[in-house]
């Protein structure tokens, strides 16, 4: 294994690199440990669809940005890395006035192909599932190897 991630600096620095599309749906890192992560959605209504609850598409990129921090916490946080394949099972609606909490595993780590899943969770209700397959893409020439860079 490998020596404890400190969750404070792991989520400084999440929310120093965040993506604008992540900030528009207010993700929130809640902890990281090897191979594991965990991230919170607030329920809000730009983020409903039309029946009131949160939209699919929200779902699948809460889960999808999840599992990239899980695998970060193996590979580092700069290892080029690409979703190859996301499948999510809508279980039940996920409505108000819970906030969606997402808890990522990463299942086979493999230098190229990872792959995962994450459970969210709506309260104590489990509202989707999802599968991921994620490419670690090579690095470009002069770059250090990818179990050298740094990890969250």
């Amino acid at each position: 294994m490998s020596e404890p991630i400190d969750v404070d600096r792991a989520k400084e620095t999440w929310d120093k690199a965040k993506a604008n599309f992540v900030k528009t749906l207010d993700l929130h890192l809640e902890h990281v440990e090897y191979g594991k992560a965990r991230m919170r959605m607030p329920f809000r209504s730009t983020v409903a669809n039309n029946a009131g609850a949160i939209h699919g598409g929200a779902i699948v990129s809460l889960c999808d940005t999840v599992f990239w921090v899980a695998l970060a916490s193996i590979y580092g946080h700069t290892q080029p890395t690409a979703t190859a394949s996301l499948t999510c099972s809508f279980l039940r609606p996920a409505v108000p006035p819970h906030d969606l909490v997402a808890h990522a595993t990463v299942l086979k780590p493999g230098k190229r192909i990872v792959y995962g899943e994450v459970h969210v969770y709506s309260g104590e209700t489990l509202v989707a599932h999802s599968t991921l397959s994620f490419l670690n893409t090579p690095l470009r020439e002069g770059e250090e190897n990818w179990r050298e860079h740094e990890r969250f």
